[in-house]
């Protein structure tokens, strides 16, 4: 399934976006290894959201590079392998549609324009819909779902994708415990497949279990990249020292450093 291991699945490298004219991301390097878990924290107007949009191709760089699976962002052409979970419910977009229809849009990278869905293609949708415990809802239309609900259709349409790498802006926004915990296992089985995740989030929830690595964002720069042990204690000898994760130094209060949820050993 997954080709050029060799080569991360996400390579972002001296990485500047400036928006509106406003330096949003400012010389991010950040790595993804196949089958790792990244987080991305940090407090609202941090750049976490504009890092992971910038990093897929949704909104323009100003400066650096950006390679996924060895190929320049430029020149990066099996976007079946990239999923991507937007940070807002959107399924439902004005256009009437079912929530089987939107979900299949996620195998249209994936065939031929025009060409019908392949036996592959119902399948993948079914196992997504069934993921997300909407294959119940499968014909209805998606301007009839709650927010969580259109949450997850947006999740699932992404995971019909069958991607190398999932990218995922605040997932749980609007999901309630239990469809979190779904979530967890979903992502759990994918990471053990050796797919990338990157997750942005504020809150953690069930999801902190699954995280190999913490990568915290304030005011356009990365300020911490470790695993999530070390962040906790990096955050704990603030207490005794001047360090660079110090709220006293940086302005960050211990939510933006752990996020909301996050504590040490992973659970809330």
């Amino acid at each position: 399934m997954l080709s050029g291991m060799a080569q991360p699945a996400l390579h972002v490298h001296d990485l500047a976006v400036v928006l509106a004219g406003r330096p949003v991301v400012r010389r991010v390097d950040l790595d993804v290894r196949h089958g790792e878990f990244v987080t991305v924290l940090g407090g609202n107007g941090s750049g976490k959201s504009t890092l992971v949009r910038a990093a897929t191709g949704l909104v323009p760089t100003t400066s650096g590079g950006v390679e996924l699976f060895g190929a320049p962002l430029g020149d990066f052409r099996d976007w079946h392998r990239i999923g991507y979970v937007p940070q807002r419910p959107s399924a439902a977009s004005g256009v009437p549609a079912t929530v089987r229809e939107v979900v299949s849009a996620g195998r249209l990278s994936r065939r031929r324009l025009l060409r019908r869905l392949a036996r592959a293609d119902r399948t993948a949708v079914d196992a997504a819909l069934a993921a997300v415990d909407l294959a119940d809802r499968a014909g209805d239309s998606v301007a009839e779902l709650s927010g969580g609900q259109q949450q997850r259709v947006l999740i699932a349409r992404a995971l019909a994708t069958e991607p190398d790498l999932l990218v995922l802006d605040e997932p749980t926004a609007g999901v309630d415990l239990a469809h979190q915990r779904l979530l967890t296992d979903v992502l759990a089985a994918h990471s053990v497949r050796g797919v990338a995740i990157v997750l942005v989030a504020h809150e953690l929830g069930p999801l902190a279990r699954l995280v190999d690595r913490v990568v915290v964002m304030r005011d356009g720069r990365v300020i911490f990249d470790g695993t999530p042990d070390a962040e906790a204690a990096a955050f704990a000898h603030t207490h005794d020292h001047h360090h660079p994760l110090d709220p006293h130094v940086t302005g960050l209060t211990g939510a933006d450093v752990l996020g909301t949820g996050w504590q040490a050993g992973g659970t809330r």
